[in-house]
């Protein structure tokens, strides 16, 4: 039985207690074992493979940065098997370390020989960092690693404001104590996020640890710098057919619940049925728009949210119909991390959106990025 059956989903939400999520921790609330990143001479090796993300300025104007790591299950075999990972973030121009921690519950685990990729991200300012990192499972076995990471802005950014001091550090959902106190000329609007979830690249069907932490960076700025009186969240995915989270009363500290529905997400498995219902990702844009046209108090702004899709049909006109007086105004934020110089034809998102009147956006930058929210913000009044 291949791993592929039992799904990474299963692998990442699985068993009793623990849910990806990443979190910040005192160093003196962890076990002196766990929290020694050296080598001990009774330390036994868990086979594994870690990289570093370099860091880049995320839409937020923060640095984001991460690792990857892929480990064999071939290492494991039935119930009860855990990870915990553990990494020190620590400033090179002195500054106190920062620790995150992250635990995963495994399931009842087959044989097999595939790996499993997990991933996870922090924010920064400018300047240069150690990062110590640290998986140790639930026989004790241990994998470690650590890197040297620049946060620096490049030639077409050196104009960019960087959201964080040099030297600090942050977890990825930072902007949640950011948008406490942040004030903005702009008025708040009722903001409905519909995200897609799926790979950045149209030609994969598989996100990877990179992809999903480049969504919920994204994810995160928007609620950062969109001043709201409430927020709606729904998330999904247009190969599987089916929306994989929704909050109609989206709070803060809800974020961690996002980032756990999307590592369930295992786009390598669709079901027969949406094989059979070849147009079924055009139905289910439809009624995401009409939901948002009928509801009882409507937004005043639908952000489409997500990477170029992989379906280019066409939507129909019999399917959508402009809003009655205007509200609610619909956007697209495509975003596009790779290369400009590479065409594509418009998807079936952009194709919904132009028939609702509205707006899409290709962002590549953190400038392109902060000139939409200008206009939703603008528009949304």
């Amino acid at each position: 039985m291949r791993l592929r059956a039992i799904t990474v989903a299963a692998i990442l939400a699985g068993g009793a207690g623990t849910a990806p999520g990443q979190v910040i921790v005192r160093p003196d609330r962890l076990p002196e074992r766990l929290r020694t990143f050296e080598w001990r001479p009774d330390d036994q090796l868990l086979k594994c493979s870690v990289s570093a993300i370099r860091p880049a300025l995320n839409y937020g104007f923060r640095f984001q940065s991460g690792y990857v790591v892929k480990v064999p299950m071939e290492q494991y075999r039935g119930k009860g098997h855990r990870w915990t990972i553990l990494m020190r973030v620590t400033p090179d121009k002195g500054g106190a370390p920062v620790y995150f921690l992250n635990r995963y519950s495994l399931p009842d685990v087959p044989r097999t020989n595939n790996d499993i990729e997990v991933g996870g991200g922090f924010l920064t300012g400018e300047g240069r960092y150690r990062v110590d990192w640290k998986m140790q499972d639930d026989s004790g076995r241990v994998c470690g690693n650590q890197w040297n990471i620049d946060a620096k802005r490049k030639h077409g950014d050196s104009k960019v404001k960087v959201a964080m001091e040099p030297g600090t550090i942050d977890s990825l959902s930072s902007w949640i104590a950011a948008k406490a106190g942040l004030k903005d000329d702009a008025a708040p609007i009722r903001l409905t996020i519909l995200m897609h979830a799926a790979a950045t690249s149209p030609r994969r069907t598989r996100m990877y640890a990179r992809d999903r932490l480049l969504l919920l960076g994204t994810l995160s700025s928007v609620l950062e710098r969109v001043p709201t009186t409430s927020v709606r969240l729904v998330v999904f995915n247009l190969d599987q057919q089916k929306e994989i989270y929704r909050r109609d009363d989206f709070r803060p500290e809800q974020f961690n619940n996002v980032a756990q529905s999307i590592a369930e997400l295992e786009l390598g498995l669709v079901d027969y049925h949406v094989l059979q219902n070849r147009k079924g990702h055009v139905d289910m844009l439809a009624d995401l728009v009409k939901q948002e046209v009928a509801a009882a108090e409507p937004a005043d702004v639908v952000l489409f949210l997500g990477p170029l899709a992989r379906q280019i049909d066409s939507m129909p006109d019999k399917l959508l119909e402009k809003p009655a007086g205007g509200a609610p105004r619909f956007f697209y934020f495509q975003y596009r991390p790779f290369p400009r110089a590479q065409a594509t034809l418009p998807d079936v998102i952009t194709s919904a959106v132009s028939r609702l009147k509205g707006r899409t956006l290709i962002i590549h930058t953190p400038g392109e990025f902060a000139k939409g929210i200008a206009e939703v913000e603008r528009k949304g009044r």
